[in-house]
């Protein structure tokens, strides 16, 4: 009988200290899976999908200017990495918004920054201007920026069909940093070296 007693005080103090673990929150999910976020936004996680949206105001979005407010997640990397997304959707710029740059646009996609140097790979979606008048017509492409000492250069890699995603892929490899995209995730337009210096 006191053997019987013995074991249910065990089985009992045994349920009694076993508590529930709580879910982590969305926002421990996102920095589990995209790192750390940051600027005036919205973060949304459904599964691995994370959407982003602006504060209704217009983002700036380059890394190597000053007031950058665009929502982003990042991580600190180092050695060799492979990072690629699906930009399923971005939200296309109204042309008859006020704007500040030449062209009114919107820009989703990968930013790699360190030691002075910066490249920004993305779906950019812009309405040209041409005589102080903004153009009708959508262009949609996937565009390169790259940052360094004393210059930069921007350049677009391909069209982008209107209703497409696009896959965007930066690697780096030993020290030589890769670009390369596609429409499908299975095959990729050729990997190249953007200008670095």
């Amino acid at each position: 009988m006191l053997r019987a007693s013995a074991v249910l005080a065990v089985l009992s103090v045994t349920v009694a200290s076993a508590a529930p673990v709580p879910p982590p929150t969305e926002q421990e999910l996102i920095a589990k899976l995209w790192g750390k976020t940051a600027g005036a936004g919205e973060f949304e996680l459904s599964g691995k999908r994370l959407t982003l949206r602006t504060a209704g105001q217009p983002a700036r979005g380059h890394i190597h200017g000053k007031g950058m407010n665009m929502p982003r997640t990042g991580r600190t990397v180092t050695g060799d990495f492979e990072v690629t997304v699906r930009v399923t959707d971005a939200a296309p710029p109204n042309p008859n918004n006020k704007h500040e740059d030449a062209w009114p646009g919107t820009r989703a996609g990968l930013t790699l920054a360190g030691g002075g140097y910066c490249l920004e790979l993305h779906l950019y979606q812009y309405h040209q201007k041409q005589q102080g008048a903004v153009q009708e017509e959508l262009k949609r492409v996937v565009w390169i920026d790259t940052w360094f000492p004393g210059g930069g250069a921007g350049s677009t890699r391909a069209q982008v069909p209107e209703g497409k995603s696009v896959y965007l892929r930066i690697a780096r490899k030993d020290k030589a940093v890769t670009i390369s995209h596609s429409f499908d995730g299975k095959e990729w337009a050729a990997p190249v070296t953007p200008r670095q210096g």
